[in-house]
């Protein structure tokens, strides 16, 4: 006799939502109605009904109230949409991925902050370019936000920046470590101090990273609790023009000192500050693909020529 069938059991791919339903509930969920819905989707507001039906049974919740001639989203619904978010945002993603073919791997799409690019990037690339007979570079320049977000929407192959919060949609790739060091003219009679401390800053003329920057908001910080109250006169987006302002004698300045002191410039040097404030220079990868093989072979590249060109040794002009 065929063993009889158990009623109790339900396959889990019924009761598994699909994309489509997911889609769905969260544009109703955004829209709170369904022709709006079904508009944006391009569908019928029948099928929408269907599928918001089709989601309540396989899941047993209910997920909308109709209050005012509108749909009310449940605490149920909310909390389902919000576990289905992250495969929305990496479909956004790849979506926004532009692919490359292989004969096309000789294009490197490169973002990068001002300091860093004018300082540092464009030699590199340059000498890389030199290697790479064939090699087409697209180089952008901005913040340190800007170019992250270029790296985790697809719009560049490769990023570098000094520093930056954490962001899901790329990872970062450390090349190198530093610390926070005070800028001065070494004609500046406080160039014979060794190493500074906030406390040496009380009333001294002051060029300051504008208040975006968490080293600032950092050293703003150390300056409250040490009881100092700097003279601050310029406040600038970059390190770079920090140091133009420094070597005008317009004050000091606290700012990551690579690449800045690798212009060997004779009339600036730099000190240790205490307590350190780290920087940590990073290459940016997307997180949701590889490397294209021509942004592996440049990081490959940095990496061991940092080493011929000393940016990972003790600074110069010290």
């Amino acid at each position: 006799m065929p063993e009889p069938k158990n009623l109790d059991f339900e396959p889990e791919e019924s009761r598994r939502p699909s994309l489509r339903e997911l889609e769905i509930l969260r544009a109703l969920i955004t829209l709170g109605k369904t022709t709006a819905a079904a508009a944006k989707l391009n569908i019928s507001q029948p099928a929408v009904s269907r599928a918001i039906a089709q989601l309540e049974e396989r899941t047993g919740l209910v997920l909308f109230r109709r209050e005012g001639g509108r749909l009310l989203a449940t605490a149920e619904a909310l909390a389902l949409q919000k576990e289905a978010e992250p495969i929305f945002q990496t479909l956004e993603r790849l979506e926004r991925a532009r692919w490359r073919p292989v004969d096309q791997e000789a294009n490197l799409r490169i973002a990068c902050p001002p300091t860093l690019a004018h300082h540092f990037l464009n030699s590199m690339l340059a000498r890389f370019s030199v290697k790479e007979n064939n090699l087409r570079v697209h180089l952008e320049i901005g913040s340190g936000i800007d170019v992250t977000t270029k790296v985790a929407d697809g719009d560049t192959d490769l990023g570098l920046i000094d520093g930056g919060a954490n962001h899901a949609g790329v990872r970062f790739i450390p090349f190198r470590l530093g610390e926070a060091h005070v800028m001065m003219l070494k004609s500046s009679p406080l160039y014979d101090q060794e190493v500074f401390e906030p406390k040496d800053f009380d009333d001294v003329p002051l060029i300051a990273l504008v208040r975006r920057f968490p080293s600032r908001i950092t050293l703003d910080r150390l300056f409250l609790g040490a009881n100092v109250t700097p003279r601050i006169l310029i406040e600038v987006s970059t390190s770079a023009a920090a140091y133009d302002f420094v070597r005008a004698g317009a004050g000091l300045s606290i700012a990551n000192p690579f690449p800045i002191s690798f212009r060997g410039d004779p009339d600036i040097g730099f000190r240790p500050f205490r307590p350190a404030i780290p920087y940590e220079t990073s290459f940016l990868l997307p997180a949701m693909t590889p490397p294209t093989p021509v942004a592996r072979r440049f990081i490959d590249f940095v990496r061991q020529n940092q080493d011929e060109d000393g940016y990972t040794t003790a600074l110069r002009n010290i």
